[in-house]
């Protein structure tokens, strides 16, 4: 058979089949044709069995995502595994001329390689058979395919030192080949607790190669497995294994730690039991919530530890096909507590709401203040501390403590996101992947360069930005596919004034993909006034952080509004190309009041700076007459305080700036009661 209808004589070859049984439909994968190229560029073709299953009949493709290598397909939905981009996708197959893609999640090593569903088809299981990259059976909740959620993943050889290649499922235990530790039998049972039962090595050999079991049968009436050896040599000879598993479910060991000062879960605590089950030991996620087991039952010790906490050592029963659950607290050695304040400093009104960072020693804590703007966190661990309070319309600030101590905050407004914290940006899409999250950068490859710079803007101090896309090695694992991702800032209120100039920091790579040179791009867009206009673009492809320079507002819109967003969109266009990019250090400064505001700032308050732009120190000539505690402030693009003076006198001169890194800073007079306009200043 070689395809009938629209692509008569056109299928040579096939990668990998799967029959939708239910509905009498063949799915096959990476279909080539007589010339050697792809037949709808590796998607899955679908076939009509129904009427004679000796006879198929083409019926339809899905190939939106391109190359296919393996998949699931029942009731007329195909589990397809895109090994080249590291996606299970899931798509609605009723209407086979015209599939709809439900949802899609990249796998722990973007290699994605099988797929097969437990008996409730809410879950799925995955591997991933790729070198030097994560290797594991991973399970899904796949409920919500807009929102499919990881549950567990479970490896031989803690994911780096084996490479699985295929799972399947009987009676939700999971049979897989796992090339050098050959056949693995894994109790799936309870998908989000992935438990080893049974093993059989195929291999005299280890480590992360493609010699051993690539092939498992579990299916047989007679329950006999049949698993199949490869070496990597082509002049080597395989091995055909014959044997008769010993199903079990585990014994389960489940609960969660926390911090018996403050109830707060704790996050990397020790789980060792005192067994010679090489996978049980375990730790606690971020939730403090662990979950291991084995296949032995019987009393054991368990041992709860973590670096800074008394540990403690309790006597539990394990018991085949039970859970056996614990709540476990710590006691730390030693804490203190953290409290404040914070508030408008023009103001001086409370806060609600305000973010507040903890950054310790060995965890980051995120607090809210109250309707009070008040914050207090006890239970800290010894350490030294970054605190910073940061909320919309107002610049961040920060401090430092090693110990029992009282900050408070008094924010100026304005309008900055270093993303230090989540202040409520949103993002839109219409591509399938690469969707814009707030994150540490994971550096990305292409041709053996960056194209993820692995890192967030240097001109701030934390380690977060905006990017597309944050799950892969390969550019293409997390890139933006088919179409564009849009991140929207919460609104300003720039009402009051005729001008405002927005900058920041971004990246953009372009590269590879179909068709020279790439036609994709980066753009920035402001909405104001029910109005959009492009105030930034980018087209050329560079994969390190660059400032975008001063954009005035007042180029775009007549007047600002009380309501004005400013949008970041990548866009992979058609032919697809690779597209990365990161927003980082977000500003956006007011200038020049409406006829008729009221302005916050004190008219008599000037400053004259010379020179400006200056490539060394500036010479700040001031004035302010009929004030009293007046302060002379400068401060940097991440509102931090680079310079203060205290004034004597009504006016005078003040020199600095000669040791300052190139970027923009912001001057101003402040006292109790008033405060200047601000005046920008340029370090070049």
């Amino acid at each position: 058979y070689t395809g009938d209808g629209a692509i008569a004589g056109q299928l040579n070859s096939i990668h990998a089949l799967h029959i939708d049984t239910k509905k009498g439909f063949l799915y096959a994968y990476g279909c080539g044709t007589p010339t050697g190229s792809q037949l709808f560029n590796g998607g899955a073709v679908v076939f009509d069995l129904n009427t004679d299953p000796y006879n198929p009949v083409y019926v339809g493709n899905f190939s939106a995502l391109n190359y296919v290598h393996d998949g699931y397909a029942e009731n007329d939905t195909l589990y397809a595994c895109h090994i080249n981009t590291g996606l299970l996708s899931i798509t609605d197959m009723s209407d086979k001329s015209n599939p709809q893609l439900l949802g899609t999640v990249h796998t722990p090593g973007n290699f994605t390689h099988n797929s097969w569903l437990l008996s409730n088809h809410n879950y799925i299981l995955t591997t991933d058979e790729k070198k030097n990259a994560p290797s594991f059976v991973t399970s899904y909740d796949i409920s919500d395919p807009q929102d499919i959620k990881e549950l567990d993943r479970c490896s031989p050889n803690n994911g780096l030192g084996s490479i699985g290649h295929n799972t399947h499922v009987l009676n939700d235990w999971a049979i897989t080949s796992w090339y050098t530790d050959g056949v693995v039998i894994t109790d799936a049972h309870r998908p989000d607790n992935l438990v080893i039962t049974g093993w059989y090595d195929t291999w005299p050999g280890s480590g992360q190669s493609f010699d051993g079991c690539w092939g498992v049968y579990p299916f047989l009436p007679s329950g006999t497995v049949v698993a199949s050896n490869i070496p990597s040599d082509n002049g080597g000879n395989g091995k055909l294994f014959v044997m008769t598993p010993t199903y079990v479910r585990a014994c389960y060991l489940e609960g969660v730690v926390k911090n018996s000062c403050n109830d707060q879960p704790l996050m990397d605590a020790s789980i060792e039991v005192n067994s010679s089950n090489p996978w049980i030991n375990t730790t606690s996620r971020f939730d403090g919530v662990f979950k291991t087991g084995q296949i032995e039952p019987g009393d054991f010790k368990v041992t709860i530890s973590k670096a800074g906490y008394i540990s403690q050592t309790i006597d539990i029963s394990l018991a085949t096909a039970l859970v056996t659950e614990l709540e476990v607290t710590l006691e730390p050695l030693s804490t203190f507590d953290v409290s404040g304040a914070v508030t408008d400093k023009n103001s001086n009104t409370p806060l609600e709401n305000a973010t507040i960072v903890l950054e310790g020693p060995n965890e980051t804590i995120i607090l809210y203040t109250d309707a009070n703007g008040l914050y207090e966190r006890p239970c800290l661990n010894p350490g030294n501390y970054k605190i910073t309070a940061t909320t919309w319309g107002y610049l961040p600030e920060s401090s430092t403590f090693s110990g029992a101590d009282v900050q408070t905050f008094q924010l100026t407004p304005g309008y900055f996101d270093d993303f230090i914290s989540d202040l409520n940006w949103t993002s839109q899409a219409t591509a399938t992947a690469g969707l814009w999250e707030r994150a540490d950068p994971v550096g990305t490859q292409f041709a053996g360069n960056f194209s993820n710079p692995a890192a967030d803007s240097p001109l701030d101090d934390n380690n977060l930005c905006y990017l597309t896309g944050n799950n892969g090695i390969d550019a293409g694992a997390d890139d933006v596919d088919n179409g564009s991702v849009t991140l929207t800032s919460p609104k300003m209120d720039l009402s009051d004034y005729t001008d405002a100039v927005v900058s920041f920091q971004y990246w953009f790579f372009n590269s590879g993909g179909a068709g020279t040179p790439p036609n994709d791009n980066f753009e920035v867009r402001a909405v104001s006034n029910g109005m959009s206009a492009t105030i930034f673009s980018e087209t050329q492809s560079q994969s390190t952080w660059r400032p975008s320079g001063d954009i005035h507002l007042k180029d775009y819109f007549a007047t600002l509004s009380d309501d004005v967003r400013i949008q970041f969109i990548a866009t992979d266009a058609d032919p697809g190309h690779l597209v990365e990019a990161g927003v980082d250090v977000f500003r956006v400064e007011p200038m020049g009041f409406v006829s008729g505001t009221s302005s916050p700032y004190d008219p008599a308050a000037s400053i004259f700076v010379s020179p400006n732009p200056s490539h060394s120190s500036f010479t700040l000539q001031y004035e302010w007459s009929g004030t009293s505690g007046a302060v002379l402030e400068v401060r940097n693009m991440l509102g931090q305080l680079v310079h203060s003076k205290a004034l004597n006198a009504e006016k005078g001169l003040e020199t600095c700036g000669d040791n300052w890194t190139p970027g923009v800073y912001i001057a101003q007079l402040r006292s109790p009661e008033r405060q200047g306009a601000p005046v920008r200043m340029v370090k070049q």
